[in-house]
């Protein structure tokens, strides 16, 4: 039986500019970066205090990937994460320069806001009402 998520791809122009806007926005860490084989660089991060979610950068190659960037979930979100402080952690981000599609706001089970990273793919924070997020 399936348990959990453990890796996201996120194709992107730039796997270094990718990995400083995550790191440096949104506070999260490098999980790996390594290069396997002249042109195949592995680079993950995630969330500080997550070691199970990971977001792979892939650096688009082909005319069809380099369209996807920013536009893997065309206008949905592509990835929502929890949060134990969305006011705290929104004034934090802002203040970093991040995008945000409005104020964090009451929505079904917590409160959300959106916000994109710097290829515009939308993203999103929650805070659940119970501490226990979707696990």
């Amino acid at each position: 039986m399936i348990k959990a998520v453990l890796q996201c791809t996120l194709f992107v122009h730039d796997q270094q500019k990718a990995k400083v806007f995550y790191t440096e926005k949104l506070g999260f860490v490098v999980r790996a970066d390594e290069e396997f084989s002249p042109g195949w660089r592995y680079v993950t991060v995630s969330p500080a205090d997550d070691n199970e979610t990971v977001l792979e950068f892939v650096q688009a190659e082909t005319p069809e990937e380099k369209s996807l960037v920013g536009k893997q979930a065309d206008s949905q979100v592509i990835v929502m994460f929890e949060t134990d402080n969305i006011e705290e952690d929104f004034a934090n981000m802002k203040a970093r320069g991040i995008i945000f599609h409005g104020v964090p706001q009451s929505v079904p089970g917590g409160k959300g806001v959106g916000f994109e990273d710097l290829y515009g793919n939308k993203l999103d924070i929650f805070e659940p009402e119970k501490r226990r997020a979707y696990r």
